[in-house]
């Protein structure tokens, strides 16, 4: 009896730094998040304050704007109707880090929304979220919101 105990005790041992290994990954799933997806801008924070709900929704009167594209290292979108941007991305699931390096832009001065948005891209650090919805952010004070599923109606 003695020895089953000890091999049971032994056995233990043996499984706990694996079960710990294990337990401790936390790495967000990048191909899901942003391989393939497409993501629509619904909010976000400019210098500490918020985009307005008309803000958004004058913008998105028009069917083809505030998206942005992202496959396996490049993204693409359009901010407002004639602002275009595109690059490519790099993105770590560990810390969270993101980094936008934009080859190809064109009217992003077009509005003063579309013009920050583009000024939080350019210099986004980190990005948090899951599948269905996804913060860029370059700081507390500055970061956009996004949804996989294009809805004004929240405006």
């Amino acid at each position: 009896m003695r020895i089953f105990l000890n091999f049971i005790l032994l056995l233990i041992i043996a499984l706990i730094p694996s079960l710990l290994a294990t337990s401790c990954q936390n790495e967000d799933d990048i191909d899901a998040i942003f391989n393939g997806k497409t993501w629509f801008i619904t909010g976000g924070c400019i210098n500490g304050t918020n985009i307005t709900g008309e803000e958004l929704k004058s913008i998105y009167a028009n069917a083809n704007s505030f998206f942005l594209t992202f496959s396996a290292s490049t993204f693409g979108g359009v901010l407002v109707a004639g602002s275009n941007v595109s690059g490519t991305w790099k993105a770590d699931g560990k810390d969270q880090s993101i980094f936008l390096n934009f080859q190809s832009e064109s009217n992003v001065n077009l509005s003063p929304l579309s013009s920050n948005i583009y000024n939080v891209l350019k210099n986004a650090q980190h990005y948090s979220g899951d599948v269905n919805v996804l913060k860029i952010m370059q700081d507390n004070y500055n970061f956009i919101r996004l949804s996989s599923q294009r809805n004004t109606s929240n405006f």
